[in-house]
């Protein structure tokens, strides 16, 4: 399974918000869109990061009510990974292990067509193996079936 199919089945709505925006309102368009994470981009579009619900946190901790007014270019996660429609879902996976990430910005031709999260993927993967085990199970009931 590849990304393009997490997104074609997520939907391709991509919430982005630009690297000046303070953190307050970071914040509110999370809560109003119930989603963990934002793609930041520079006023000409292209990516700078993401900031999601743990840059957020640690800012909090390190510089209290006051993190509210920074903006989420001092917050957010730079030079985040990112994958293409293309890579494959269990690829988006790995690098989000390694590299200790939640979402993954999803780019085509240096524009940002997508944002996945991990959840997205675990989703993507169980309804892969949900369907392997069926077509199996289908397999199994044939009677000459035979398995090389």
């Amino acid at each position: 399974m590849r990304v393009q199919d997490v997104i074609k089945t997520k939907g391709p709505d991509v919430i982005k918000v630009v690297e000046t925006i303070k953190v307050e309102q970071a914040v509110r368009v999370m809560q109003e869109r119930a989603i963990g994470a934002l793609v930041v981009v520079a006023p000409g579009g292209e990516l700078k990061g993401v900031i999601s619900e743990r840059e957020i946190v640690t800012a909090l901790a390190r510089h209290g009510k006051a993190a509210l007014q920074l903006r989420a270019s001092e917050v957010m996660l730079a030079d985040c990974p990112a994958v293409t429609p293309m890579d494959s879902v269990h690829d988006a996976m790995a690098i989000m292990t390694e590299q200790r990430v939640r979402h993954l910005p999803v780019v085509l031709n240096s524009s940002v067509i997508g944002l996945i999260s991990i959840g997205d993927t675990v989703k993507a993967r169980l309804s892969e193996k949900i369907a392997e085990n069926l077509v199996l199970q289908d397999i199994a009931r044939w009677p000459s079936a035979s398995v090389a």
